[in-house]
């Protein structure tokens, strides 16, 4: 669980100095090498959520859809 958790903290993190500089306008040349990267940052962070994840809900019935439980 650790490594999905290190994973969306660096994006989040990088997602967010990119946000804040693109919006003060200030080292351009950093916020475009984030914009062309963050492609790569995000298939690593779904990669690595979805190989270290962990699903702790309870499975859908056999008569349930997906995204909606009878309670």
């Amino acid at each position: 669980m650790k490594h999905d958790l290190i994973a969306i903290g660096i994006v989040s993190a990088l997602l967010l100095i990119y946000t804040v500089f693109a919006m003060l306008e200030v080292f351009i040349g950093f916020v475009l090498l984030i914009v062309g990267l963050s492609p790569v940052f995000i298939i690593w962070m779904v990669y690595t959520v979805l190989k270290h994840g962990e699903f702790n809900g309870r499975e859908l019935d056999e008569e349930e859809e997906y995204g909606y439980q009878h309670y």
